[in-house]
């Protein structure tokens, strides 16, 4: 799936910027939206979650950095939260597959809009990709 989403080069994105929502994809977790508080606060609507899962983001040097609270649990890694996790801002990137300035779903007061699956791309979030999500 990275190799799809990197063959499509010819796309740019404010990716990462404070103050907008991202959709990023990967086959494991699927449409993953997150909000970037300009004041370092990270708001991620996973699939499935009933509300907004609350964390940080940072940027250093040529990484973004996310930690969320040690009582969440990511079902793809197996790992918990609570210590920062770090990842190249280019690999990262090519995971973006749509976004909206500032926080379309209200992310931020910790609800979501409704439960969603891996597979759906709230219409809201401007499309840049193509993926093939089963």
């Amino acid at each position: 799936m990275f190799d799809e989403l990197r063959a499509q080069k010819d796309v740019q994105t404010p990716f990462p910027s404070a103050g907008y929502t991202y959709a990023s994809f990967d086959s494991g977790h699927g449409y993953q939206i997150e909000y970037l508080d300009p004041n370092g606060r990270a708001f991620l609507w996973y699939p499935g979650n009933r509300s907004a899962v609350s964390g940080e983001w940072k940027i250093v040097l040529d990484e973004i950095c996310y930690r969320y609270g040690s009582n969440t649990f990511n079902p793809q890694t197996l790992q918990r939260g609570g210590s920062w996790s770090c990842d190249y801002t280019g690999r990262a990137g090519y995971l973006v597959t749509a976004y909206q300035k500032g926080d379309p779903f209200n992310l931020r007061s910790g609800k979501i809009p409704y439960d969603r699956s891996k597979c759906d791309l709230p219409k809201e979030l401007k499309k840049i990709k193509k993926v093939s999500c089963k």
